[in-house]
């Protein structure tokens, strides 16, 4: 197995046919059919289901993807890398989630950028979850992610910003004409709850019983439809963004506040742009 086998696969996978694939990768269709082919075999699985007209991928396939795709961001990350440039210039790959709190760290990005403009920024949106994972493979070089659950695994940086959890509900809603609402008066509707297991968990300790659950959310802009639609409250942070025409935040009483953390591997070897933007935080690897 190599790269060029890997952006193959990866290539009819999103183009869901191997002509198309092989178009888009301009190259013969035999070609990637006999690369397919031969990663099945050095694999012992079977990646792909083939018919006549296109095709789909197999559970192991679905699996494969996933690896597939860590790999390939990691060879372009290591490519972009340099050892020492004369100018600072390179990759930083930052996963956050959909908070107010990102604001601090987009003002950071804007100053860092302002003094490296060489600098390139991945921001990457994803729920807190799968920010650890990906920080652990190192696909990361940080994780801004709101404090849940055991964080001691990495190094990390503590954010002086705070944001309350609270419900978004509508603006014809009941709950929407009052000033904070507590946990119990929520156990009478239909809620949408983060799929983070951390924050669900707590959730459900400040409603004080057990709640209906509608549905759960990774990143909150999808669900937001839900609640337009009378399927449920979201309990979510704070963030004015989330308040569009029809929407209300109702903060919980007593209030519940979290506070956002920027993560990375500790004992991480961090290329020259990412060890700076760390500097420019106000942090020194000796602490």
């Amino acid at each position: 197995m190599d790269l060029r086998s890997i952006e193959f696969f990866l290539t009819v996978a999103e183009e869901g046919s191997i002509s198309r694939a092989a178009e888009r990768l301009h190259i013969s269709q035999p070609t990637v059919s006999r690369e397919m082919m031969e990663l099945e075999r050095e694999l012992g699985k079977t990646l792909l289901v083939r018919t006549s007209r296109n095709v789909s991928l197999t559970p192991d396939g679905l699996l494969f993807r996933d690896t597939a795709r860590d790999m390939r961001a990691l060879y372009r990350k290591a490519v972009t890398q340099q050892a020492e440039p004369v100018e600072l210039a390179g990759d930083i790959y930052l996963g956050a989630g959909e908070t107010e709190s990102f604001s601090f760290m987009a003002e950071q990005i804007k100053a860092f950028r302002e003094e490296h403009p060489k600098v390139c920024f991945h921001v990457i949106s994803e729920n807190a979850d799968e920010i650890r994972d990906d920080v652990d493979k190192g696909v990361l070089d940080f994780g801004f992610v709101m404090r849940s659950g055991n964080l001691d695994r990495y190094a990390r940086m503590e954010i002086r910003r705070r944001e309350s959890w609270g419900a978004l509900v509508p603006a014809e809603h009941p709950l929407a004409r009052k000033k904070s609402v507590s946990g119990k008066s929520l156990l009478n509707y239909p809620l949408i709850l983060p799929e983070n297991q951390s924050f669900r968990q707590q959730l459900t300790e400040w409603l004080e019983g057990e709640p209906e659950i509608a549905a759960t959310y990774n990143l909150i802009h999808n669900v937001l439809l839900l609640v337009k639609n009378g399927a449920g409250l979201i309990l979510c942070l704070n963030d004015p963004a989330l308040v569009e025409s029809g929407l209300v935040f109702v903060p919980l009483r007593p209030a519940h506040w979290v506070s956002p953390v920027l993560i990375w591997k500790k004992q991480a070897v961090h290329a020259p742009a990412a060890r700076a933007f760390l500097e420019s935080l106000g942090y020194s690897e000796d602490e």
